[in-house]
Parts: structure tokens; sequence; C-alpha cells
């Protein structure tokens, strides 16, 4: 049976689109529940090894950029600290924190549920509650009376998984207050996916909002582990089975919404969505991805990387990370404020180009194929690059009413031994500060 609960406040369902240049993201991270304590791994980058980042917490997830990772300390606080290490800072300490404690994908919100009073006499309910950075206390959101549900972001959206109900087939909603939504009776505000094959559990909002992966559980009430589905938000239907196994659960999207990772029996393991490959690559279970993706380097003297079983060539051990940070308002864009760090390996050029779709350009009077900006550098040992892309005075003016753009970087590493270089691309959806 489903219920309100008083004081949410959620926004409307949006689209979270790919911030890689909202500042101080991360590297490529799966943060994730090692035992007793928490640990990081970077799993773009062959050999690498996980990082304990605390050795007594309970995990509350990482943010979208990577740059944050969330836990409850021994004390019962609620934590975060930089996910590249350091130490930690009180988010929270003036109560319980529940069950899965989950992070926004932006960092500001926090989800968690609790067994609490059913209205009829027993603590037979499921409360979904929120807490807001800086809020002295968490808010009620939703509840399930005899039943239980595990949720998620979609954005900065909160998302139920609630059990089937007679011949309600189990769904993903979006939930909210009743200040919110005061014409809505149900804790489900807004029915998002639905499955008559069995329960749906712990659901995951894609970097571009439009899907949703959870695991499912086929044939029961209530999903805790079975196989991992993606569904569709526009048809509210699934879109496809990503793995056939009964032990899966908790999936995360990858920041470029390419690869999901999951908890199989206590192994975190990343699935290549176009290839199908998977990979296990850490022990642990409840995971959360983010950071941008980490490029792999130019072969040493440029020679190819002897294929991978099945095809694949593996990445080295040492690549280098390529990350776009900085300030994105126009004239900071004009002044150089937008920095790209990319990591070589030994010494080596590096030089970038960004670009706009053509509607794009015009709008901004850029030549069909111009670049919106470029730069260069050049290291002489292994370190990392730092580019300082600047985009000319009168194109960043009209940049002002867009609001968003999105961006296409492609940059090319070249060994300083004269050896073949190597040109990455990737895009992201930039997010212009006023």
């Amino acid at each position: 049976m489903l219920g309100r609960s008083n004081g949410f406040l959620t926004a409307a369902v949006v689209a979270l689109v790919l911030a890689c240049l909202a500042g101080s993201a991360g590297a490529s991270t799966i943060a994730y529940q090692c035992g007793g304590g928490v640990c990081a791994i970077d799993p773009d980058v062959a050999g690498s090894q996980p990082r304990q980042l605390t050795a007594d917490g309970r995990f509350a997830g990482l943010t979208r950029d990577g740059a944050t990772v969330a836990w409850v300390d021994s004390a019962g606080a609620l934590v975060s600290a930089p996910a590249a290490g350091g130490a930690p800072a009180l988010v929270w300490n003036g109560g319980y924190v529940g069950n899965q404690p989950s992070i926004s994908p932006d960092g500001q919100r926090f989800l968690w549920w609790t067994i609490a009073p059913d209205g009829l006499g027993g603590t037979n309910a499921t409360h979904v509650r929120r807490l807001t950075r800086g809020a002295a206390s968490s808010e009620g959101l939703s509840y399930c009376i005899y039943c239980a549900t595990s949720h998620g972001w979609l954005g900065d959206t909160a998302l139920a998984a609630f059990p089937s109900d007679d011949d309600r087939p189990s769904k993903v909603c979006r939930i909210a207050t009743t200040a919110e939504a005061p014409d809505v009776r149900s804790s489900c505000v807004q029915q998002l996916v639905s499955d008559p094959r069995g329960g749906i559990g712990f659901p995951s909002g894609s970097p571009d909002g439009r899907e949703i992966v959870a695991a499912l559980e086929p044939g029961a009430v209530t999903g805790t582990r079975g196989r991992i589905v993606r569904y569709s938000i526009a048809t509210g239907q699934p879109l496809g089975d990503v793995t056939e196994g009964t032990q899966d659960t908790t999936p995360t999207w990858s920041a470029d919404g390419t690869q999901i990772a999951f908890d199989r029996a206590g192994q975190i393991v990343v699935k290549d969505l176009a290839s199908g490959a998977e990979r296990v690559v850490a022990q642990g279970v409840y995971p959360f991805w983010g950071g941008a993706r980490t490029v792999p380097a130019p072969p040493p003297g440029g020679r190819e990387l002897a294929p991978a079983p099945g095809g694949r060539r593996p990445a080295p051990r040492r690549a280098p990370l390529l990350s776009l940070t900085g300030q994105r308002t126009p004239r900071a864009l004009a002044a150089g404020g937008l920095r790209l760090r990319v990591r070589c390996d030994a010494a080596c050029s590096v030089g970038a180009r960004l670009t706009v779709a053509a509607k794009d350009a015009r709008t901004l009077g850029l030549r069909r194929g111009a670049a919106l900006a470029s730069a260069s550098g050049a290291r002489r040992a292994a370190g990392t690059v730092t580019l300082r892309p600047r985009v000319a005075a009168k194109v960043a003016r009209r940049l002002r009413p867009l609001g968003a753009l999105r961006v296409k970087v492609a940059v090319t590493i070249r060994p300083a031994n004269g050896a073949r270089g190597r040109t990455m691309r990737t895009s992201a959806t930039v997010r212009l500060a006023r």
C-alpha cells in the first residue's frame, strides 16, 4: 500500500546532461563498499588497484563528476570527502542516517530509507527520506506500508522502485512531497517505467535523462537482485536486458552513458553497452560511478598493443587522464578560464580543438568547421599538460543567451620520440553560468 509523506521537495523530471566542463571534475572512478570501509578504483586503466578511502564507513555514494564521495562514519555522522583523497568534512549529524544512503549526482542531496511506524500501531512501513546540504533535518518523502522500496536518482529527481501490487506490475516512480504535488495522494507521484515480469529494484537514471537502469528479479514482488534491465522513460517499457544473471544488482551508469557497473555476488562488474563485453574491476558491493573517462595513451614507441582475447586491445597500465574543468561564464571562457588537462606517460606534445554543431556555429558567427577554441602544449617528461583554450571575445558575447552548448572536443597526443600520435574525441554539454 502506497501513501504520502509530508515535507519533501523534489523537482520535476528533468534530463541530466553530461557536464564534463563542470568545476572540479575528477578522474573516472567507481567507488563502492569494500568490507567495512569505502574504496575507489579507476575502471578505465588496466591494472588499476583499489584505493581505500576509509577503513570504517558505510558508503553513501559518489557524485557524477567523480569529485566527491560520501559515507556514514563510525559515529553515525554523514560526511563527504574528495574522491582523489583528503580529509572528510561533516555534512550532517542531526539524526539517524538510514539504509542505502545515496548522494545525488550534483552532490547536494541524499536519500535513504528507514523502517517506520505504519500508522496502524506497528512498524511495517518503509519511509524514504531526503537530506539537502545545509538543512537542519531530513525530510520525509514517501512510504510503503507492508512493503519495501529501493531508491535512486534521475538527475536531481528522486526515484523509488515500488513492488507489484495485486494486478499492477512493479514500477519506478518520481517521488515528491505533498507540498510539491498536493493533488496526488500516492507516493508514486509520476510513474516512469514498469515491468510485469517481476520486481524492480535500485533504479538509476542515465546521464542524458532518457533511460533508467535497474535490477529485475523475475517472478518476485519486490526486486533485490536478478538481471540488469534498461528502461525507456519515453515509452515506460524495457529496452532490453543488459545481463541474464540471477545475482546482479545496484547498477550505476558511467558518466558518458556507455557502460554500466553493478554488483554481482560481491564483485564489481563493468559491462560495455555497445560490445557487450564484461570485466570484473574489484571486490565489493553497491557501486557508484563518476568522472570523465580516462583516455588511453599512445603505446610506447608508437607500437600497437597486442589484441586481448575477443579482439579488444588493452589499455596501457599508465594512461593519461583527460579532464576539462574551470569557469563557464562567457567572460571567463574568453579569458582562458577553461582548463583542459592531459596526463602523459612520457615526454609529449598535446593539441586540443573544441568545435560545435553547424547550427550553433551559425548562431555564434563561426565559419563552417571553424574551432570554437583551441590550444596546445608540451612536456619534456611524464606528467600533466594543462591547456587553456580561449574563446574569441566576440564569440563569447554571443554565448550569453544560449544557456547551454554541446561541445565536441578532439585532443591529439604525440610522443616526443616521433612515434605516431593518437587523437581522442569526446563531447560534453556546457551549462553556461551567467
